[in-house]
């Protein structure tokens, strides 16, 4: 018996440990940023514009600007958990035939962007970015589209709620970073102490434009259920593509969204301000 007891003892502790562990460091869980030297030279394509960009708390912001045929309508990218810029550049490359500009940035922490990462600070780094296009490019607000991709998802679902904007686009997004983290780690309850919350959920009925979702049948990390509860409580404008087979990091490759990006993304967003259409 007293054996019994070491050992469950021996499994509390080891359980709690776990759970501290996975508190203290949850940010670099989440987070994965990479780092670049300020004189690093991006070699995507050779139309594209490097800008430093000043957040309202101070930081320093790094993007990247790709004009597109459209000078008057762009594309406000925000992406991934991991990596910078040097890899996502190569989004301009799956976007620009759009015909929309295409304008990425580098969260606060990644790349040669400066400070620390947080929830809030990632909010103020999209309004920076925001801004620029809006000030900057002489961009009309129902001119830019919002994307978000996986953990931008949330970036792009709170600047929504705070600007207006011609529509988001939601790739593999999750309905809250707390209920993922529950569906990882049910055992360990994470939802209970997660600082970084983006509760698009709760959000998105704040959200005014039309959205679009879009999202792999065979995404593991974050599963398509989470972009389907998103887009059963919308009640705006709304559209889903998903694509079969499609996982996590790969949906660029298939041709449903080479299509969707040429075709569907700007018929959906634009057609009746382009064409001047009636609801009716």
């Amino acid at each position: 018996m007293l054996i019994l007891k070491n050992i469950a003892l021996v499994i509390i502790v080891i359980y709690f440990v776990i759970a501290l562990l996975l508190f203290v460091f949850q940010n670099r869980l989440i987070f994965y940023p990479g780092k670049l030297s300020r004189n690093y030279k991006f070699r995507a394509l050779p139309y594209r514009e490097e800008v430093f960009l000043k957040t309202a708390d101070g930081e320093t912001i790094n993007g990247l600007f790709f004009p597109g045929e459209s000078q008057t309508e762009a594309i406000l990218y925000f992406h991934g958990n991991a990596g910078d810029l040097s890899g996502w550049q190569f989004v301009a490359e799956d976007l620009l035939p759009s015909g929309l500009s295409i304008f990425i940035i580098d969260y606060r922490g990644y790349g040669k962007s400066t400070g620390t990462v947080s929830e809030k600070g990632l909010y103020a780094d999209a309004e920076a970015a925001y801004d620029f296009l809006t000030t900057e490019r002489k961009i009309k607000p129902d001119s830019i589209l919002i994307y978000g991709r996986s953990i931008g998802s949330g970036v792009a679902v709170e600047l929504g709620t705070r600007k207006k904007c011609g529509g988001l686009i939601l790739e593999s997004a999750y309905s809250s970073l707390s209920s993922l983290a529950d569906e990882k780690v049910p055992f360990f309850f994470p939802s209970f102490y997660l600082r970084v919350k983006f509760n698009n959920l709760q959000k998105l009925s704040n959200v005014s434009a039309p959205v679009f979702f879009v999202h792999g049948s065979d995404d593991q990390l974050i599963p398509p259920s989470h972009s389907k509860k998103l887009y059963d409580s919308y009640e705006g404008k709304k559209s889903m593509l998903l694509i079969d087979r499609g996982q996590h990091n790969d949906l660029h490759a298939f041709e449903e969204f080479r299509t969707f990006v040429r075709n569907t993304m700007p018929a959906f967003f634009f057609a009746r301000k382009r064409y001047n259409l009636n609801d009716n």
